[in-house]
């Protein structure tokens, strides 16, 4: 290998050749790179490589250098406008995913998803209910009369009826919680 002038690299000469060179081969590999920090790091990876290889270089330290920075630099915006490319495609694969979801969502009528298995799981409740839990529950939510009609109809009171039906809810609310969530989460996107 030849040193300007020298013929061996010693660590000083290597110090004073990058002393020497590094603000030269910086503003060139900035003209490159357009990127401060990767314009120092080239120099810095030509600076260890001519360090690491000094004992192969059959040129002279400044032309290896330069070659060098030229080389690195071409290497670096390979990888990076390779590495767009990659981020690009998987941005357009997530885009794609995310309008399908958002498709699916925005077209999705949880009345018609979750219906046949609400009714389902509410008819099953409603058969498990006490007789006359159930009557009163039937008597109200689906032939529409009132408390008084109710418990004039059992021979009950109308306290007994409020206490029948909080029941009947309440163990309806219970087996659906799961759905009500879910359906709760629905509402709120769409709107």
């Amino acid at each position: 290998m030849q040193e300007t002038g020298t013929g061996v690299l010693t660590h000083e000469s290597f110090e004073q050749l990058f002393h020497r060179y590094e603000q030269k081969l910086y503003r060139i590999a900035y003209s490159y790179l357009r990127d401060r920090d990767a314009a120092r790091d080239v120099v810095h990876e030509c600076f260890t490589s001519v360090w690491d290889h000094r004992a192969n270089i059959e040129t002279k330290v400044e032309a290896y250098l330069y070659q060098s920075v030229k080389n690195e630099c071409l290497k670096y915006r390979r990888n990076r406008n390779l590495k767009k490319a990659v981020y690009e495609k998987i941005l357009m694969k997530e885009r794609c995913v995310m309008d399908y979801y958002t498709h699916t969502i925005e077209s999705c009528n949880p009345d018609e998803v979750f219906s046949t298995e609400i009714l389902e799981i509410c008819r099953k409740q409603i058969e498990q209910m006490p007789e006359l839990r159930r009557q009163i529950f039937m008597a109200n939510k689906f032939e529409g009369m009132s408390y008084k009609e109710i418990a004039d109809r059992n021979g009950i009171t109308t306290r007994k009826v409020d206490y029948e039906l909080q029941r009947a809810i309440s163990s309806l609310r219970l087996s659906l919680k799961d759905y009500l969530t879910i359906l709760a989460v629905f509402i709120s996107i769409k709107h």
